[in-house]
């Protein structure tokens, strides 16, 4: 039996730039909040002083405070998010064989890799294709009859995760042809 050369799916020169461009307008945005909301908080604090020294009611800053604080929060996880994004579009890639199918993360560290989605499955083992929320196509293991009857001992088949290829319907023809126990919803 020969084995060819596989078949190597990335990411467009056009998907990653627009992924870097998402990326920097975000981190450019975030820090222009960030900027904003730092000069504001002494005006703010200024502000909650004199009310409490005039005995009104001090409420409203403390949720201007609170809300500037989750503000900062959770912008903070979104740039992190769009870094994130931005590592799985730029190292990721999908190799297809005679043998299966692979998903490498390589711009991310191994066990985070693994939780995202990388991992190389059998033809024979694939058992579902669909696309999980805005972003991934995910390629789920389990398929082989053979060894379902006798996994009570082993490791469970890995769950592949990608968010673009160029010629993604390419990849979906070849992963729909080539499984065998793939089940259609």
């Amino acid at each position: 039996m020969s084995v060819s050369t596989p078949l190597v799916f990335r990411p467009s020169f056009a998907q990653r730039a627009m992924a870097v461009l998402l990326f920097a307008g975000s981190w450019m945005v975030g820090v222009r909040a960030l900027a904003q909301i730092s000069e504001r908080l002494p005006l703010l604090r200024a502000s909650l002083k004199v009310a409490a020294a005039a005995g009104e009611p001090t409420w409203s800053f403390w949720v201007a405070v609170i809300a500037a604080i989750g503000a900062v929060v959770v912008g903070s996880l979104l740039l992190v998010g769009t870094l994130l994004g931005v590592l799985l579009v730029e190292g990721s890639q999908v190799l297809v064989d005679d043998l299966g199918l692979s998903v490498e993360h390589n711009a991310l560290p191994a066990p985070l890799a693994r939780r995202l989605g990388s991992g190389r499955l059998l033809w024979k083992q694939v058992s579902r294709m669909e696309r999980s929320g805005l972003f991934f196509f995910v390629v789920r293991g389990g398929g082989d009859p053979a060894r379902r009857e006798g996994a009570s001992r082993e490791i469970p088949d890995p769950v592949l995760r990608f968010l673009l290829v160029d010629q993604l319907e390419r990849l979906v023809t070849m992963i729909l042809e080539r499984s065998p126990n793939l089940k259609h919803e």
